[in-house]
């Protein structure tokens, strides 16, 4: 290969990616830009006949550039060179590409070649991955509209805890939506890739009966001495803390557990140890829950219940294994999806009905044949159920872009045509006015858009429903149709 068709990585940076980057922070919201390109978490190593090579700096960065930002870095890179295309490759320097995951059967073998002390933090680190759900991790969570942020906020703090720009962090969502899967990926990603010292994953009732200890009156004032210190050193002095399900703390015991819990937390924060909370709701949402909780609401990212091509893409990855006709399976899998509008738990259990008819009855399914079946299944529409659906960031967008006659997809697309801008705005005031997620994370689900953006969309939607009014009226249209 002639070495002149190759522009090599220190050109590159003087001349080409310097310039893409210009172009991006042009194309890109400032928050966009500055997450995913700045602090060199994606370089460019070379150019070969119109290819780029780039490098992220982890798997998150890559995926989520490819996902989000391919058609603005395409763009970019056509206003200042010939290149037409590029790839992205993970960085070697990355943690999750250096180490592999344990295994039992891997570690045994190496066990003899280490020291004593290497061999016993082996084994420890063994035991405490074999704690965790063997399926809750990374690569299985089915990834969606309903889940984005709050999965890239968790990748984030996996793979770099002392970096962690919430502390604590709260994922709140409704039962069974995804978020012990993300507490315990978390977890099992820092144990196998050692971003952390140390790592404890909890759930409240656990906490609940070690704090019990230290109060208990049948224990000598030793023992609970030792109880309190045995609590201080288990939930204080972990690197990286997981708590699960923290609402059922909420008023036990007059506040006291619950104020117990409040004080390791605040001497985690002023000893810069990371902490992630699981809740059903926000903390200030959470009845009787200890008032100091709430100052962290800002800290707070949703998991909702999943969206239509979320609940299509967890059947797939759930029901891979049935051996049922491409063309039918996919029939299956969309009618369901489509009645199915239930959290991942409800989703699953679908999943569990199919293979008990392909496999129990040894049939072969067909769709006519699926819905005769499961004529007693909870597969019914929520306006049939009596049930409505709870309105989400992604259901607005859904509602938004079908209203306006162009795809969901567009609305997080970096682009000023008014067909696209307009119904943006529109979806982003619906997202303020329906839901109460905040304005950073209404942002993030639309492309990485700042808060100032968000609130002078919003804005824009206000001024015209004041001053037009047929404009209003289309407005309230649209929000009607979420009242169905």
């Amino acid at each position: 290969m002639p070495l002149d068709n190759v522009i090599r990585l220190q050109d590159a940076r003087s001349s080409v990616w310097d310039d893409v980057l210009s172009c991006l922070r042009d194309l890109l919201p400032a928050n966009g830009f500055g997450m995913w390109f700045g602090n060199r978490n994606l370089t460019l190593d070379s150019i070969e006949d119109g290819r780029a090579r780039l490098v992220a700096s982890n798997e998150l960065v890559a995926s989520w550039v490819d996902g989000h930002f391919k058609e603005a870095l395409l763009s970019a890179f056509r206003q200042v060179s010939d290149v037409v295309d590029y790839t992205i490759s993970v960085s070697p320097d990355s943690l999750a590409s250096q180490v592999q995951e344990f295994s039992s059967a891997a570690v045994a073998p190496v066990l003899s070649t280490r020291t004593e002390k290497e061999q016993e933090r082996a084994k420890r680190k063994e035991a405490l991955l074999a704690s965790f759900y063997p399926d809750y991790r990374f690569d299985t969570f089915v990834e969606g509209e309903s889940n984005r942020i709050a999965l890239a906020m968790c990748r984030s703090v996996a793979e770099n805890p002392q970096e962690c720009s919430m502390n604590p962090f709260f994922l709140f969502g409704g039962p069974g939506v995804g978020k012990t899967h993300l507490l315990q990926s978390i977890g099992r990603y820092a144990l196998t890739y050692e971003t952390a010292p140390t790592v404890v994953y909890r759930t409240a009732e656990q906490f609940l009966k070690d704090f019990m200890k230290t109060q208990n009156p049948d224990l000598s004032r030793q023992e609970r001495a030792e109880a309190s210190a045995e609590l201080r050193r288990t939930y204080e002095d972990s690197q990286l803390l997981l708590m699960d399900d923290i609402q059922i703390l909420a008023g036990i015991g007059h506040g006291a557990t619950e104020k117990a819990l409040f004080q390791v937390l605040q001497a985690r924060v002023n000893s810069k140890r990371v902490t992630v909370f699981s809740a059903d709701r926000r903390p200030s949402e959470i009845p009787s829950l200890f008032e100091g909780f709430s100052r962290f609401d800002g800290n707070s990212i949703a998991v909702s219940v999943p969206d239509l091509i979320t609940r299509v893409n967890i059947l797939r990855r759930k029901a891979a294994a049935l051996q049922i006709p491409a063309e039918e399976r996919e029939k299956i899998f969309q009618w369901v999806a489509r009645h199915q509008q239930g959290n991942v738990r409800e989703i699953e259990g679908v999943v569990a009905k199919l293979f008990a008819y392909h496999d129990l009855l040894g049939i072969s399914l067909t769709l006519d044949l699926f819905k005769e079946l499961c004529g007693s299944c909870d597969t019914t529409l929520p306006t049939a159920s009596g049930k409505k659906a709870a309105i989400t960031i992604s259901s607005i967008k859904e509602v938004v872009a079908a209203a306006h006659g162009i795809s969901v997809e567009s609305l997080t697309a970096n682009t000023r045509v008014r067909s696209v801008s307009e119904p943006r705005k529109i979806a982003m005031y619906f997202c303020r006015q329906l839901t109460k997620e905040s304005l950073l994370n209404i942002g993030f689900q639309f492309g990485g858009r700042n808060y100032a953006t968000v609130i002078a969309s919003i804005k824009a939607v206000e001024r015209e429903m004041r001053r037009n009014p047929d404009y209003a009226q289309s407005i309230e249209k649209i929000r009607q149709s979420f009242s169905l």
